[in-house]
């Protein structure tokens, strides 16, 4: 069981330097006179546990923050911006404001949402490693969680929101094998220097391979990953290297519009015609599917649902509602999008 993580509290910091409560609030405050190695000592304490004095928690006085943490894994996303958009049309008429923020992996990143004081936390990260996840819900402040992979290993009380990726893409999946592509390729997302990629518990991926396992693709004849890309030079470079190798790619399925358009002219390049050649299909159905030669099929993804379900629970969840777990676990539906490129 992983340790419940805790406020720090002026209690902590004065018991570590030795010295009374109202002292620490003294030197937090600055407003009264403090002999200065009591000061030295309730700063190196504060430092040592992490303590981050907060205006806001002072001023609230055990109230609501009315603050709202949105961690995604691009800020720059259309994906994210249009599920933002829907969440923050709620955050208006209730007087709430939604703060997007990048995930990252780290003690320190936890410990400031804590410090915070955020009244909920809506995670939207794939990235965002299981261990942290479940120390975000286990500070017990209310978290919802787009369920974009297997989170089966959590626990507590947390809201999953799934927006139909499995089953999208094994609709995508079924496009391609009718369309009697043979030689398909899956192209993950680009992923930061030094790391590698978790593909296996991605709902894109498992929902994919497993439709190809159940038509008997899944095989060094019929299909390859494409992973583990920094940048679209890799990609290009990659997919380069299995054309060179034999491999005569015929369907693409792009874990991301982005990747999947980056794909498709790396085979234009190659004298490929799209769609008469290979078949290419991506994911979120952004706006940019509409511009690229030929236009991209893509999978919708009902932001707007998303959108909604995540603030009506976490606002069910603020008023204290006895919930469920059924209440807790909401399913909606992806649709694939037929465009040029398939």
């Amino acid at each position: 069981m992983v340790e419940k993580i805790r406020r720090v509290s002026r209690a902590d910091v004065a018991k570590m330097a030795g010295v009374s409560p109202t002292i620490v609030s003294y030197v937090v405050n600055d407003n009264r006179y403090v002999d200065a190695d009591k000061k030295r000592r309730v700063h190196e304490a504060m430092n040592e546990l992490g303590y981050r004095p907060n205006v806001i928690a002072r001023a609230l006085k055990g109230k609501h923050s009315h603050l709202i943490l949105f961690i995604v894994d691009d800020l720059l996303s259309d994906h994210f911006g249009r599920i933002n958009k829907q969440m923050n049309a709620w955050a208006i008429e209730h007087d709430y404001f939604i703060c997007l923020c990048e995930s990252r992996n780290d003690d320190d990143f936890i410990s400031q949402i804590f410090q915070s004081y955020f009244d909920g936390v809506i995670i939207g990260s794939s990235t965002f490693k299981v261990e942290y996840l479940q120390k975000v819900i286990n500070t017990n402040i209310p978290v919802v969680l787009f369920e974009m992979k297997n989170y089966s290993s959590l626990e507590g009380t947390f809201a999953l929101i799934n927006s139909g990726l499995y089953n999208g893409a094994i609709t995508c999946c079924q496009e391609l094998l009718n369309k009697k592509r043979e030689h398909i390729i899956y192209v993950d997302s680009f992923i930061e220097a030094g790391r590698k990629a978790n593909y296996c518990d991605d709902f894109r991926y498992s929902g994919f391979v497993d439709e190809l396992k159940a038509n008997n693709k899944y095989n060094d004849r019929s299909f390859r990953l494409i992973t583990d890309c920094e940048n679209e030079e890799n990609l290009i470079n990659k997919i380069n290297a299995l054309l060179d190798s034999g491999f005569a790619i015929d369907g693409v399925f792009g874990r991301t519009d982005y990747v999947a358009v980056q794909a498709m002219y790396a085979l234009i390049n190659r004298n490929f015609k799209i769609p008469y050649d290979c078949s290419v299909i991506g994911v979120n159905n952004s706006k940019s599917t509409n511009y690229t030669n030929p236009k991209l099929s893509s999978l919708d993804i009902d932001r707007e649902g998303i959108g909604f379900s995540a603030t009506n629970i976490l606002s069910r969840m603020f008023s204290n509602e006895e919930l469920l777990k059924e209440d807790l676990h909401i399913g909606l539906s992806t649709k694939l999008i037929i465009r040029e490129s398939s």
